[in-house]
């Protein structure tokens, strides 16, 4: 058939047609006298075929591979599709970004969010190994254990919350005032040995329990009702005869608002149900060190 009944049969215009044949994807099988080319009666369902292809963006390379038998038509449609997963998870990115930064009206905002969200999940991740490697070197711990365990890991689909988190989390990461203070904390933790037992875990709940409504209601560290509370906590502690600076100089080293805000942030990014917010817990165990030191 000539190129016209062929366009009539598959709704295709001529000039679309034309192209195929030049590009190697529907060849003509002849010409006629005059040199208007001829299709053999294949040629209505390869154009279709052609078509759908297009249609669902696979290109031209891999119709030839299919339409050659180079390649079977699921082999290409896999990987189109993991292709189109790959442009799916970058457009959705683009539209996280773009969602939390309405409202702002700082350019370089944006352009950090852009360059950060761009990472692929494999940099992401060396991000964090990074920042554990310059805290901890070869020394690991249960603390390093914990945050590694604790990685953020940013979902295919983020809310415009998580694309925030996950750029403040990375601009910690790569703070080095923040890497400085997590390795003091680090080493502080290696050379005062093994993880809290139990008891010190009662201990720290207690804090929050007693410490922080003191601290919310703007009890004077240094008054009588703080040492009721420090009384009352020594009597839960394993070691109640501990001297009381040298417990403060622990907890100012171990509370660092940083600290707490990456593990807010880490929550966020990886959907984790909402805890105490840590500047509570901060401001109670900030609190418990300014009482301790007052009657020490």
């Amino acid at each position: 058939m000539m190129i016209g009944q062929l366009a009539a049969d598959t709704g295709l215009s001529v000039r679309t047609l034309r192209f195929y044949a030049d590009v190697g994807v529907l060849p003509a099988q002849g010409r006629t006298a005059s040199g208007y080319r001829l299709f053999g009666p294949d040629a209505v369902a390869r154009a279709r075929l052609v078509r759908t292809l297009r249609e669902l963006g696979v290109g031209l390379d891999d119709i030839k591979r299919v339409l050659g038998v180079e390649a079977s038509l699921t082999e290409v449609a896999a990987e189109h599709v993991r292709a189109l997963d790959a442009q799916i998870r970058v457009l959705r990115l683009q539209r996280a970004v773009l969602r939390a930064f309405i409202g702002s009206t700082d350019p370089e905002e944006l352009r950090r969010m852009t360059e950060l969200i761009n990472l692929t999940a494999e940099q992401r991740r060396r991000l964090v190994d990074d920042y554990l490697d310059a805290v901890f070197g070869d020394s690991r711990s249960a603390v390093a254990d914990k945050l590694a365990m604790g990685t953020p890991e940013l979902p295919e689909d983020p809310s415009p919350e998580q694309v925030a988190a996950w750029v403040e989390v990375a601009e910690l990461l790569r703070d080095p005032d923040f890497i400085a203070t997590s390795r003091r904390m680090a080493e502080r933790a290696r050379a005062e040995g093994p993880e809290p037992d139990v008891a010190q875990f009662e201990v720290g709940k207690a804090v929050g329990e007693l410490a922080g409504p003191a601290a919310r209601a703007g009890v004077d560290p240094a008054s009588p009702d703080a040492l009721a509370v420090i009384e009352r906590l020594e009597a839960l502690g394993p070691s109640p005869s501990e001297v009381r600076t040298h417990v403060a100089d622990r907890i100012e080293a171990f509370t660092d608002r940083r600290v707490g805000r990456y593990w807010t942030l880490v929550g966020i990014i990886n959907g984790w149900p909402p805890s105490q917010a840590p500047d509570d817990i901060i401001d109670a165990w900030e609190w418990y060190a300014r009482a301790l030191r007052a009657h020490a």
